[in-house]
């Protein structure tokens, strides 16, 4: 499908509202607008990037393929054959001639993982985490992720962020972009993080430091250990 006909569906994380829009009119790089249905300001992917979300997007919706032909029809009852005479018993066999073959079920696996399964980060700082496909693919976006960090994919075992085949075309968009987006926080992928704990060094959103007062100080407080937190990306007007 050509890039003329490709369109990139985006949910608003503020209101939940998607919408479509043409991949040619994505700008080339990252870009903050607002949300066409609640006016709050949202980040918005490259033109590449939102090339290989709205691919994987296509792949997922595309219906299953009818089949080609009809079932055969089924087949005429056999005449059945006259009886035959008793055979005599067999002799019993000995444990060393009569012997079973089993065969164990084998592991079939599957390029792409459920839309239900959940990630997990075998790193420093992800130990209480787990997010969903759309939350892990903003995290090597942003570079929070590496290829060489281990994965947990639902109850399996760790396996290596570069070796799984649905993660390793971001990685390659990330290593050829131009632009570098803003840190996400950690809880919430879709928001850019403004503010680090002290205590973790956590990437952290407004929802997550909240402003508290002690006395006539205004402070933030990391939700996740209590701690303060440090502005990260100086707030700009938008």
């Amino acid at each position: 499908m050509a890039d003329s006909d490709l369109s990139y569906s985006f949910t608003c994380p503020n209101c939940s509202g998607t919408f479509s829009i043409l991949l040619e009119r994505i700008p080339p790089v990252q870009a903050r607008f607002r949300c066409p249905h609640c006016k709050q300001p949202m980040d918005f992917p490259s033109r590449e990037e939102a090339r290989v979300y709205a691919r994987l997007q296509g792949e997922s919706a595309a219906p299953p393929k009818p089949n080609a032909e009809p079932p055969p029809p089924p087949p005429p009852p056999a005449t059945p054959d006259p009886p035959k005479p008793a055979a005599r018993p067999a002799a019993a066999t000995t444990g060393s001639t009569a012997r079973k073959s089993t065969s164990a079920p084998r592991e079939t696996t599957t390029d792409q993982p459920p839309d239900s399964a959940r990630f997990r980060v075998e790193k420093n700082g992800f130990e209480d985490d787990e997010y969903d496909r759309r939350a892990i693919r903003n995290l090597i976006r942003t570079g929070e992720v590496s290829e060489n960090d281990w994965i947990r994919v639902d109850l399996g075992k760790p396996v290596r962020a570069g070796d799984l085949p649905y993660l390793k075309s971001l990685f390659s968009l990330r290593k050829t972009a131009k632009v570098q987006p803003p840190v996400c926080c950690r809880t919430h992928t879709d928001k850019v993080a403004f503010f680090k704990c002290k205590a973790t060094s956590r990437p952290l959103c407004e929802d997550c430091a909240q402003e508290k007062k002690f006395g006539g100080t205004t402070i933030r407080v990391c939700q996740h250990c209590g701690g303060t937190a440090d502005e990260l990306v100086p707030l700009t007007a938008l």
